[in-house]
């Protein structure tokens, strides 16, 4: 029985479908609420934006009528019940309402993992569309859900979801992973600002800033970092090959150097750049068996030993509904980082003086650099994820890794507090081992 149908029988037997709560009404938030509006066995029972007239205006166009814009809890929680439309301005609200699930997608680190924190503590499941908050406190948050009875997974749609899904395919089938990642969509220029890709974000309708983290490498390094948390696959050197390639190419490319390859060990997470590879995702497999060797080249999946298994496509907000189902129905994770094996450091785009205000990702100072955890703590680097209005203490080169001693941070902050502690309970042994 699929999702839909178990969703259907279980809104008969409950008398009412998922409930859920939408943090974000945004160009992604908008199409997931759209999508959930949509399917059978769920709805969108209330949205939080601190723009309320953009999540009235997400329901209106999901075909939602009379929406009530509201932030007495008490009142909100009547109108769930009744199965009205509601928009409320704080998205910490959320869990102390009715609903099932949060959906987080701000896009905003700092308010997924506090939306994300207060949920799992609120008792309710969390699907999270952010990844920047899980690539900087989610092994801390996986830890909340699975030491009680929620449920806290990244959706699906995503390429480190799609690419993971890959890697449980070929394992179930007793290939040996040697490589798994995505192709990146777009170009990769680290020291892109905001202005640089100004005009291109006016016509696609988005932020000049989240444009700019794809742009600038930062979103590809925190997704294969997501990827080698969930996996255990290490990278193979700080920033990843990131080799060109293409979809016929793959096989050949991403397997060990004295195959011909550029892998100095397996397995590891990568991406491609150039070719045909995106805006899809894969894993470059090894047959370990003759027998086998022979039955895929018979099939035609290539010349093996390698070969790669492929996904030309990842749907983002449209798949994202599949977590949703996976979380109520099977009370289970699509997607969780399971260990610290990759940081995403911060790399200065330019010289930095002293002083300086730093910008997050997407912005004029840094971008993000996948690193080995290990290494990143030795070395003190700062994630990227906790960077943005830190005060630098001295001058940075161009190229640099910025490290915990070369910025004043603001310690009262929750995220840094959360990845304080995160921190501590890996080095005493007590997550991701």
């Amino acid at each position: 029985m699929n999702y839909t149908q178990r969703l259907i029988q279980r809104e008969a037997e409950l008398g009412r479908p998922i409930r859920v709560g939408v943090v974000g009404a945004g160009q992604m938030g908008s199409g997931l609420i759209a999508q959930i509006e949509r399917a059978k066995g769920m709805e969108v029972a209330v949205v939080a934006d601190i723009a309320v007239e953009r999540g009235v205006d997400a329901y209106t166009r999901a075909g939602r009528t009379d929406v009530q814009v509201e932030n007495d809890l008490a009142v909100v929680a009547e109108h769930i019940e009744a199965r009205r439309p509601v928009v409320i301005n704080d998205g910490l609200l959320i869990p102390k309402l009715p609903v099932d699930v949060v959906l987080e997608v701000s896009g905003v680190t700092e308010i997924a993992a506090q939306v994300a924190y207060a949920s799992l503590l609120g008792k309710k499941d969390v699907a999270l569309m952010t990844v920047e908050a899980d690539v900087t406190v989610g092994l801390f948050l996986a830890s909340i859900a699975n030491a009680g009875e929620q449920v806290y997974t990244i959706c699906r749609g995503d390429e480190p979801v799609e690419a993971l899904k890959l890697v449980e395919h070929a394992t179930d089938l007793g290939l040996t992973v040697v490589a798994a990642g995505k192709g990146k969509n777009n170009p990769n220029r680290p020291t892109d600002v905001p202005e640089d890709v100004m005009e291109e974000a006016k016509a696609k309708n988005m932020n000049p800033r989240i444009l700019c983290e794809f742009t600038d490498g930062t979103k590809t390094q925190i997704e294969m970092a997501s990827l080698s948390n969930a996996t255990g696959f290490p990278v193979n050197k700080p920033g990843m090959h990131g080799p060109a390639a293409d979809i016929a190419t793959l096989a050949t490319t991403l397997i060990p150097v004295e195959d011909g390859g550029v892998l100095t060990s397996t397995p590891a997470v990568e991406y491609t750049v150039e070719g045909d590879v995106a805006p899809g995702v894969f894993v470059v497999v090894k047959s370990e068996d003759d027998v086998v060797t022979h039955e895929l080249d018979y099939l035609k999946l290539g010349k093996g030993p390698y070969y790669a298994l492929y996904r030309p496509y990842h749907l983002a907000s449209v798949e994202a509904i599949l977590s949703i189902s996976e979380a109520v129905l099977e009370r289970r994770a699509d997607f969780q980082t399971i260990t610290w094996r990759t940081e995403v450091a911060s790399k200065a785009k330019f010289d930095l003086a002293a002083g300086t205000k730093l910008e997050g990702m997407g912005g004029h100072h840094v971008h993000g650099w996948a690193v080995d955890a290990d290494e990143a703590r030795a070395n003190n680097s700062i994630p990227i994820g906790l960077i943005s209005g830190g005060i630098l203490k001295r001058d940075i080169k161009a190229g640099e890794i910025v490290s915990y001693d070369d910025v004043e941070l603001d310690e009262t902050r929750p995220l840094i507090a959360m990845r304080r502690l995160q921190d501590s309970l890996v080095a005493a042994g007590v997550i991701g081992v």
